[in-house]
């Protein structure tokens, strides 16, 4: 009886784990497609590593240390900030490249191995034995052993003459990674048209990598004379624009800031998405601490104001009561006839009463549908719609109802902070 329980638990088991391989929905003869796909680089891997017997030189166990590190900083510091890749690619293939010039494929293999480890032994994101795993391994292992191909023709006397090939093997090792780790898995396990997965993930995806390659062969040269301390530049390009991702994404919530700072939070990030010069963006902040009730005030103004500012200033102040329809006061102002700040002002005014500290800290969508009420009569629509946009493009990365607009403060080209980031961002972070 133990025994025939035992041997249905073993049967169930194997059905599961079988199971696995099989595409969900797919017909016999799809899902025996899938399987060899999935598994015939595997065997290939297995054979050519026996056959070849690459050798592997483990004389550096700093370097090759170093740069499983990076690697293993690099994937933890993605899976704290709960990213989702863009792409199947990232700058473990360039630490791989990096130790398969100095100690070869197989300590490369388990350089590159080190994410996808992690993912399955340590979070557990990913199932341990799965299509996936075999994929991802088979991958690793054929790009490995084509790159040491690669090198071993070229046979360049020094890593400073072996950068042409080095770049070549980087570029050879992307592609196979892509063709054995994607494109025979993708359509079959998980539902994607080939054509898409070549778009999306190889095409899009090879001018950061062509970049992030060009500074890994960089490095490759600096190691003979710099040693470790050749890793540097390249561990701050990888990991560096994850700190700054982690800045934009922390959940700081705008109901922890007063009215006057919210106001002039919203109105410079209005300011920036409108394109506003920077003595625009000076009269609107040094307008909003002039109207700013005496409780919101501080000691010292928080904006330098300039002598010559002030007459404009003043004017901002005293027409911030206008309305876009000529129904205020104190002139009754119709339309653009209402200095520019006033109308930013408004707008932001009205939409820090809705959401900063002891207000009605309403979520931005909802404080959006107000303003948007409100368009037109009291305000100037194209104001309500920068307002909006400056929503739009920030909460695709920023999952908090009522967060902080940042990307106007980001120290970058208007060009690249407002038309590339917010979408580049939004990829990174994934869905919601």
């Amino acid at each position: 009886m133990v025994c025939q329980r035992a041997v249905e638990g073993m049967r169930s088991a194997f059905k599961t784990f079988s199971g696995r391989w099989r595409p969900e929905g797919a017909g016999p003869a799809r899902a025996r497609l899938a399987v060899v796909a999935n598994l015939a680089p595997a065997c290939a891997a297995i054979v050519l590593f026996g056959v070849v017997g690459p050798p592997a030189d483990w004389s550096q166990p700093a370097l090759i240390g170093a740069l499983a590190a990076i690697a293993a900083i690099a994937f933890v510091s993605e899976v704290r900030l709960k990213l989702a890749a863009a792409a199947y690619f990232d700058a473990s293939i360039v630490l791989a490249l990096l130790t398969l010039a100095i100690a070869g494929p197989l300590p490369a293999l388990l350089v590159w191995m080190v994410p996808d480890a992690i993912s399955r032994l340590v979070t557990r994101q990913d199932r341990l034995l799965s299509p996936g795993l075999v994929a991802t391994v088979s991958s690793f292992a054929l790009a490995v052993l084509a790159g040491y191909g690669v090198l071993s023709l070229a046979d360049s006397p020094s890593m400073a003459s072996a950068a042409p090939a080095l770049y070549t093997t980087g570029l050879l090792m992307y592609a196979l990674n892509f063709i054995f780790a994607r494109l025979t898995f993708a359509p079959f396990y998980q539902g994607y048209r080939p054509s898409a997965v070549i778009r999306s993930e190889f095409l899009y995806m090879l001018p950061p990598f062509a970049a992030m390659l060009a500074l890994g062969v960089l490095t490759a040269v600096l190691i003979p004379p710099l040693g470790v301390f050749a890793l540097a530049p390249l561990a701050a390009a990888v990991l560096l624009p994850q700190l700054a991702l982690a800045m934009l994404v922390r959940e700081r919530s705008v109901t922890r800031l007063t009215c006057l700072e919210a106001t002039q939070l919203y109105a410079a990030a209005i300011a920036d998405v409108m394109g506003l010069s920077a003595e625009d963006r000076r009269v609107i902040a040094c307008t909003a601490e002039l109207l700013a009730e005496e409780g919101d005030r501080v000691g010292e103004p928080r904006v330098s104001w300039r002598f010559d500012d002030v007459p404009e200033i003043v004017q901002a102040a005293l027409h911030a009561p206008e309305r876009w329809d000529g129904a205020g006061f104190p002139a009754g102002l119709y339309g653009a006839h209402t200095p520019l700040a006033s109308r930013v002002l408004a707008v932001a005014q009205s939409w820090s009463t809705l959401t900063a500290r002891e207000t009605l800290e309403l979520p931005h969508s909802e404080a959006m549908l107000a303003l948007s009420a409100r368009a037109g009569t009291e305000f100037d629509p194209a104001i309500v719609d920068a307002a909006a946009q400056v929503i739009a493009e920030e909460q695709a990365f920023v999952r908090a109802p009522g967060f902080e607009p940042r990307l106007h403060r980001l120290p970058l080209p208007r060009a690249l902070r407002r038309a590339k980031l917010p979408g580049l961002l939004a990829q990174l972070a994934g869905p919601a």
